[in-house]
C-alpha cells in the first residue's frame, strides 16, 4: 500500500475509530500480559504502542473536537447565536472519558483473566459510552443547526434559517435599531424571522452586535477573545495576543517527534549491537533518526526559549532579531521595513551578507526545493516560528507585534518604513466609499 493510500484510509473516520479502540485495548493489555516476557520487553512494546497510538488518538480527538467546538464557523463568519447544546457537549465529553478509561480497563482485566462479573460492567459501560461519544456530538450539532444560526463578519450579519443552506447577509448599515432580548429572532426583528425560538446569543454577543449596529464594526480586544473572532478584524493591537494552546500544541508535537527519533535510534543501535545477520540494515538506516534529532532538538529548544511577543528589540546599532536567531542587523544593512496588515518584513540590501537560517531542517528543505522546482523564494515547508526566512528577508507574524517596532526603527535608525492599510482600515474605507455613493 502506498503512503498516499495509507493516509487516505486513515482519514476515514470509521478507520480512525477502529484503530483508536484497538490501540487503547492493546495499551491496557500489554503491560500486564505476556507473563513469560521480561519487564523490558513489555515497556518497549508499551512505548511503541504509545508512539503509534498518539497519532491515531490525536486525529480522532481532532474530529471529535470539531463537532463539539463552540463557537463554530459559517464560512468566513463566526457564529454568535445558535440553539444551545451545553448538556449534549458535557455528556459527549463524559462519554469520551468513559470510553477511553473503559477500553484501557477492558485490556487490563482481559490480560489478568479477571472474572466475568468484573469485566461485564466495564464492557457494558464501553458499549454505551462509545456510540454516545461517536454520535451525540454530530446529532446535537444537527439539532442545533435546525433552528438556524447568526454569524458575524466585517461585512455584517449572516443568517441561516433552519437547515436552509441559503445564507442571508445583512450589512451592518441595514440592521437599524435593535431590541434587547435574549433570543436572536426577537432581537433582530424582521431579518431573523426564520430563526427558531431557541436561538440564543452567546455570552457578550448581544451587547457587541448592538454596538456594532450603531457605531460600525470595530471589535475590541475583549470582544475578540470572548467571541473568538479573527484578531485582524479588530483595530486594537491587544487583540493579537498569541494563542497559548497553539504554542503548547506545537511544543507537544515537536517533543513527540523528538522522542520517536530517539527511540528509533536506540532500536537501530540495539540491532547493530546484537550482531544479527541483518545488522548492516541498521547501518544503512541509522542516519535517519540522527538527522531527525539534529533538526528537532534545536528547534524544540528555540521554541521553548522564544517568546513570540518579544521577537526583536531596537538598539542604537540596529535591529536585534531574537525570533529567528539572527542577532544584530545593523541599520546600514537594512534597506527598508514593510508592514502589511501588521505582517512585518525586515529587508536588507542585496549586497550585504545574506541571512543564514538557524534551522537545519529549513536549510535542507530549501536546498531540496531549489533542486526540484527551482524556487528561490519562500520555503513552504519551513518549520514552526521560522517560516519564509529568505536571504534578505526576516518576516514576523502580527502576533509578534514587530509592527510596533517599525515606528521606533524609523526614528532611531532612520530606516524607510512602508506601511499598507490594515484589514480594518481597508474595510473602513470600503464602507465609507459605499456610504458616499
Amino acid at each position: 500500500m502506498s503512503p498516499r493510500t495509507s493516509m487516505g484510509c486513515l482519514s476515514i473516520p470509521p478507520v480512525r475509530g477502529v484503530l483508536s479502540v484497538l490501540f487503547l485495548l492493546i495499551l491496557g493489555a500489554v503491560p500486564f500480559g505476556d507473563g513469560d516476557k521480561g519487564v523490558g520487553f513489555r515497556i518497549a512494546v508499551t512505548l511503541v504502542v504509545l508512539m503509534l497510538g498518539t497519532i491515531i488518538w490525536a486525529s480522532t480527538l481532532t474530529g471529535f473536537h470539531r463537532e463539539v467546538r463552540e463557537p463554530r464557523r459559517l464560512g468566513e463568519a463566526v457564529i454568535v447565536a445558535n440553539r444551545p447544546r451545553g448538556v449534549a457537549i458535557v455528556v459527549s465529553w463524559i462519554a469520551l472519558a468513559l470510553t477511553v478509561s473503559g477500553l484501557v480497563a477492558v485490556g487490563i482485566f482481559a490480560s489478568l483473566d479477571a472474572p466475568g462479573w468484573v469485566l461485564a460492567p466495564v464492557m457494558l459501560t464501553v458499549l454505551i459510552a462509545l456510540p454516545t461519544a461517536t454520535a451525540l456530538p454530530r446529532l446535537s450539532r444537527l439539532y442545533a443547526d435546525g433552528a438556524g444560526v447568526v454569524a458575524v463578519s466585517p461585512s455584517g450579519l449572516t443568517i441561516t434559517q433552519g437547515h436552509d443552506e441559503i445564507r442571508h447577509p445583512v450589512p451592518w448599515e441595514q440592521i437599524g435599531v435593535v431590541r434587547q432580548a435574549p433570543y436572536a429572532a426577537a432581537f433582530l426583528g424582521r431579518p431573523a424571522d426564520g430563526l427558531g425560538a431557541g436561538v440564543r446569543w452567546r455570552p457578550g454577543a448581544q451587547q457587541a452586535v448592538t454596538r456594532w449596529a450603531a457605531e460600525g464594526f470595530a471589535p475590541t480586544a475583549a470582544e475578540v477573545r470572548a467571541l473568538r473572532l479573527e484578531a485582524h478584524w479588530s483595530p486594537d493591537p491587544n487583540a493579537l495576543a498569541p494563542s497559548r494552546s497553539r504554542r503548547w500544541l506545537n511544543i507537544a508535537s515537536l517533543a513527540w517527534a523528538l522522542v520517536a527519533c530517539i527511540l528509533l535510534l536506540i532500536g537501530i543501535l540495539a540491532v547493530i549491537a546484537q550482531g544479527s545477520d541483518s545488522w548492516w540494515v541498521g547501518l544503512l538506516l541509522v542516519w535517519a533518526p540522527i538527522l531527525g534529532i539534529a533538526i528537532l532538538a534545536p528547534r524544540l529548544v528555540r521554541v521553548l526559549r522564544t517568546d513570540e511577543a518579544r521577537s526583536a528589540t531596537i538598539t542604537a546599532q540596529g535591529w536585534f532579531d531574537i525570533l529567528h536567531g539572527q542577532g544584530l542587523v545593523p541599520w546600514a544593512n537594512i534597506e527598508r521595513i514593510e508592514v502589511l496588515d501588521r505582517h512585518t518584513v525586515v529587508i536588507t540590501w542585496p549586497d550585504v551578507p545574506p541571512f543564514r537560517d538557524q534551522d537545519l531542517g529549513n536549510r535542507l528543505n530549501r536546498r531540496l526545493e531549489i533542486t526540484s522546482i527551482g524556487s528561490h523564494g519562500a520555503i513552504p515547508s519551513a518549520g514552526p516560528l521560522f517560516r519564509e526566512v529568505g536571504p534578505h528577508n526576516l518576516p514576523y507574524l502580527p502576533e509578534t507585534r514587530a509592527f510596533e517596532l517599525a515606528a521606533e526603527a524609523e526614528k532611531v535608525g532612520g530606516v524607510d518604513v512602508r506601511r499598507s492599510p490594515t484589514f480594518f482600515e481597508q474595510q473602513a474605507r470600503r464602507s465609507g466609499a459605499g456610504s458616499r455613493s
